[in-house]
């Protein structure tokens, strides 16, 4: 069993912004808005909401995701981070309820695609983009297309300490379930409101490395 491994969130947490909200605030028409906000109320699940937003954009091709990628930036002390976890061997996964299509073309544009990536899946088929979800688990008391807390827990079985770093709704569930948190945004103000222990943060710059 290994000492220490990182999860962290990808959208909003290593990138500076939400991309798929920004893909789908840009991208989709008619009723997108009431869609996302049924998910944040809780009446539709991840999975859902993803396929309902993506039937909303029109010409939706390779190349209108690609343009999209080359707008993305990444937390500008990330690279850093993740080259001093891999000096010290340390193990990090992304824990995404995004789609690995966008998170692929990111990473590679900053020559970080050796990352390892839990996320759902997402590709282009007879020119539809088709979102399935690999880490569905049954379980999952938030019904997610990628139950966080299922990888937090399998992940237990091989390292002493999960250190997980996120921002949002979809790392709410796995709060109070990490060894040590940092949040910032959403996820601070639902650890503050439901008294969950964690540590503020901004960048990747004021995480530190055990």
């Amino acid at each position: 069993m290994k000492d220490i491994c990182i999860l962290s969130d990808f959208d909003g947490t290593i990138t500076k912004k939400d991309g798929l909200y920004s893909f789908i605030s840009r991208y989709a028409q008619n009723n997108w808005e009431e869609i996302e906000q049924m998910w944040a109320n809780g009446k539709i699940d991840s999975k859902t909401c993803l396929i309902k937003e993506f039937e909303l954009v029109p010409n939706l091709s390779e190349k209108l995701i690609s343009d999209f990628v080359k707008t993305v930036e990444i937390d500008e002390y990330f690279i850093d981070f993740y080259k001093n976890l891999r000096q010290k061997n340390i193990d990090f996964f992304i824990v995404s309820d995004g789609i690995d299509y966008f998170i692929n073309q990111i990473l590679k544009k900053y020559n970080l695609d050796d990352i390892k990536i839990i996320s759902n899946h997402g590709e282009f088929f007879n020119k539809n983009f088709v979102i399935t979800f690999p880490n569905d688990y049954k379980g999952c008391k938030n019904n997610a297309g990628t139950c966080k807390c299922k990888v937090l827990s399998d992940l237990k079985k091989r390292y002493q300490k999960i250190i997980y770093v996120g921002d949002g709704v979809s790392d709410h569930c796995v709060a109070d379930k990490a060894d040590i948190l940092y949040a910032k945004s959403r996820l601070f103000e639902y650890c503050k409101k439901n008294e969950i222990l964690c540590i503020k943060y901004e960048t990747f710059n004021d995480i530190e490395l055990f």
